[in-house]
């Protein structure tokens, strides 16, 4: 379910830090390195905490440690990984003055304090470099911690199940799959983690790490190779969904970074009910706008009294024209009505939900902007919760499922065709430092831009 209020503040609240690319990566770093000294030093990959200065010639746990390290810090900018053998060698050091390139330090190819710091915490969250790596030999041993591949499955723990969380953590695309923590434990998490895997590779998606799955985890951890994130093929045009949830510690989004990835809409969080309107849709609707994206303000409906549609279509008119929206500038997309399960962590169906009281929030929002308004919802809603009214066909659909199984979502009856679909709740994007839903529209770019007043 599209549970925009309460499932996108839940999942995956370990991505915290996303990726940032050139000067805002080095300005990034060299926040972290300010507070190095403080720093308390983690085994990132799960060898040892001690991290000495470093330099050609160490060897030993740090070492191993060190270019375990690296090479999930450098690989999201397509660094071929270096050996996790344990020795300093040419290799590791020219590696280490690349990633101290990319994080801003002073580039002499020796760990010290800063080094670590800012290699600590590229490591354990995804980061880019301004300019990127080239392909060059895969390496056997990138993990470092054991070269036996026996079969493991939920339950295992060891030495074995570390190289494979490591591994696991170099052969999927860390924009969309933030990193396992390395310690050894196959849990739900890392279980999860393989069946992504075996989904990416073609394999029987049982979560157990035998043969054929082992090869192909080698394979792509190996070398500048990554799973990538399952997306709807045949839908060019990605968008976003946005709330206060993508704002952890009030972090603010940068819309343009956003922009630049290639996302052309996004739907930003106005008002919920009849009392909360979203702290973050002053800033956010304006400055999505403002980056070039198509945008919508969207509400949540809550159906907790009776007969309160057009109460809070009132709330949701005024919040949105405070912001400048009018819904017939260039970029303005119709306004988007959230319909569904409550968010109470129940997915109970809206206690006095009606359609007569949805129709009320529709009818008096279409006329205040004059745009037709979108509704986001699912079938499987309509269905259960409102008996499968077809009296929602005329309005356009933003539809959520995240199966992998489908290549589009179900129509609710009585329509025929869907506008957009939410087909994640764990898209990661640069300039959002949160999980956040991903959308794809139905349609052309020239499409888009007719919707948007373009």
């Amino acid at each position: 379910m599209g549970r925009r209020t309460l499932l996108r503040g839940l999942t995956l609240a370990v991505a915290a830090v996303l990726p940032l690319c050139g000067p805002a990566a080095v300005r990034a770093a060299q926040a972290v390195t300010t507070a190095a000294t403080a720093a308390t030093a983690v085994a990132v990959c799960g060898h040892t905490s001690e991290q000495p200065t470093l330099q050609r010639g160490s060897t030993g746990d740090p070492t191993v440690e060190a270019q375990c390290e690296l090479d999930l810090a450098t690989k999201p900018s397509r660094y071929t990984p270096v050996a996790a053998d344990g020795s300093f060698g040419p290799a590791t050091e020219t590696r280490v003055k690349e990633f101290q390139a990319c994080a801003g330090l002073s580039v002499d190819g020796v760990l010290g304090p800063q080094t670590w710091a800012a290699l600590n915490t590229w490591a354990a969250a995804p980061h880019t470099c301004a300019t990127q790596g080239t392909s060059a030999t895969a390496q056997a041993t990138v993990c470092g911690h054991t070269d036996t591949r026996p079969t493991l499955r939920e339950g295992a723990n060891g030495v074995e199940v570390k190289e494979v969380q490591c591994r696991l953590n170099l052969a999927m695309e860390p924009f969309h799959y933030p990193p396992l923590t390395i310690d050894g434990d196959f849990g739900g998490g890392t279980e999860g983690r393989v069946i992504e895997l075996q989904h990416c590779a073609g394999l029987s998606a049982d979560g157990v790490v035998g043969p054929n799955t082992w090869a192909k985890l080698v394979d792509w951890s190996s070398r500048n190779a990554y799973c990538t994130p399952p997306r709807p093929a045949g839908y060019p045009i990605d968008g976003l969904d946005t709330a206060k949830y993508q704002h952890p510690g009030g972090a603010p989004i940068d819309w343009k970074a956003v922009k630049a990835s290639g996302v052309e809409f996004a739907t930003v969080k106005a008002t919920r009910g009849l009392n909360v309107t979203d702290e973050y849709l002053a800033t956010d609707l304006p400055a999505a706008r403002a980056a070039g994206l198509a945008v919508a303000p969207y509400h949540f409906y809550t159906g907790s009294a009776a007969d309160t549609g057009a109460a809070q279509a009132d709330r949701f008119i005024a919040a949105v024209r405070a912001t400048g929206y009018t819904g017939q500038r260039a970029g303005d997309l119709p306004p988007v009505f959230d319909l569904e399960r409550m968010d109470d962590g129940t997915g109970r169906c809206p206690t006095y939900g009606t359609v007569a009281d949805a129709k009320a929030w529709l009818d008096k929002v279409e006329a205040a902007f004059g745009r037709t308004p979108v509704i986001y919802t699912q079938k499987s809603f309509l269905d259960d919760c409102l008996g499968s009214t077809t009296a929602f066909a005329r309005y356009p659909m933003q539809l959520a499922d995240y199966r992998q199984s489908i290549t589009q979502p179900p129509l609710p009856n009585g329509s025929t065709t869907w506008t957009m679909w939410q087909y994640t709740d764990a898209a990661l994007f640069p300039g959002i430092k949160a999980p956040a839903t991903g959308d794809v529209f139905n349609g052309t770019q020239a499409d888009l831009d007719r919707l948007a007043n373009r």
